[in-house]
């Protein structure tokens, strides 16, 4: 388990917490069309594709990960020190109830919410998919089912916008860290979290949203140096 001192921690807290990728159509690593690669004011076609996010205002985010096992906030494994193996642990009661996607999406739609933003990986890297990357997730631990594809299936079927949060950082990965400063696992790291992403962005349909949380230890910069 790394040692995440205070002040990396509140580093940490004050990057996170922003969408920084609002995808109208799957795309990885390129700049939807209309978008200005270099930065600047948005273009014409750029403001089509965000107006349905303006105009939606109201939506239903949801954290979900093993941590809702232990009882505690998502940064449990960080704040009380838990080894790597210890919470492996939690998947075995992490076990939500068949059906719980369709309840979300069907609250958020009487709420009058118009789009859903679920947890795909926190920090703690377990992934709520059925991922080919590792057998980390809930398809081979915890529920045995895939919580993205129920959740997705759920939001669509209350005309909702679904969303993924994505953490960038990840405590379980052994390159999670050792990227920071190791080119080989940089290497690795980036092209696990490219896979990721990947999977997620092509194996559920159109996605709207795509909420990308912590820039450490790998900032967009640091992701893209060549080997």
């Amino acid at each position: 388990m790394p040692d995440f001192s205070l002040d990396r921690r509140s580093l940490m807290i004050a990057a996170a917490a922003a969408p920084v990728v609002l995808a109208a159509d799957p795309a990885i690593a390129q700049p939807p069309p209309g978008r200005d690669p270099a930065g600047g004011a948005p273009t014409a076609d750029q403001q089509r594709r965000m107006q349905w996010w303006h105009d939606a205002k109201f939506g239903m985010f949801i954290h979900f990960g093993l941590y809702a096992a232990h009882g505690r906030h998502e940064w449990a494994m960080e704040t009380e020190a838990i080894p790597v193996a210890e919470y492996q642990k939690f998947t075995a009661s992490f076990n939500p109830a068949p059906g719980s996607p369709r309840k979300w999406a069907q609250l958020a739609k009487a709420a009058g919410m118009k789009y859903m933003v679920l947890t795909s990986k926190h920090h703690e890297g377990f992934c709520n998919w059925n991922t080919k990357l590792t057998n980390y997730n809930a398809v081979n631990f915890g529920p045995k089912r895939d919580i993205i594809k129920e959740y997705v299936e759920a939001a669509r079927a209350e005309g909702l916008r679904v969303g993924f949060y994505y953490s960038l950082m990840d405590w379980h990965h052994p390159d999670g860290v050792r990227c920071q400063d190791d080119p080989a696992a940089r290497r690795r790291f980036v092209d696990y979290t490219h896979g990721l992403i990947r999977e997620l962005l092509t194996n559920y349909g159109k996605i709207d949203v795509l909420w990308y949380d912590v820039s450490w230890p790998l900032d967009a910069e640091a992701g893209n140096r060549k080997r």
